[in-house]
């Protein structure tokens, strides 16, 4: 995902929580970044799993 879905996620999440400062804006960009990561290493995980059970 690119920085202007970022953008557009967090604009909506912060639209529902009523709040739009910097700190709720930092805080639900951290949390992005880290569910994006997670995310991403999980897929790394999955395909090295089914890499080494294609490979015995």
């Amino acid at each position: 995902m690119g920085e202007e879905q970022k953008a557009d996620a967090l604009a909506q999440a912060t639209g529902l929580l009523g709040r739009d400062d910097e700190a709720v804006r930092r805080a639900l960009g951290q949390v992005w970044d880290l569910a994006f990561e997670q995310g991403r290493l999980a897929a790394l995980d999955e395909l090295q799993d089914r890499f080494c059970v294609c490979m015995k």
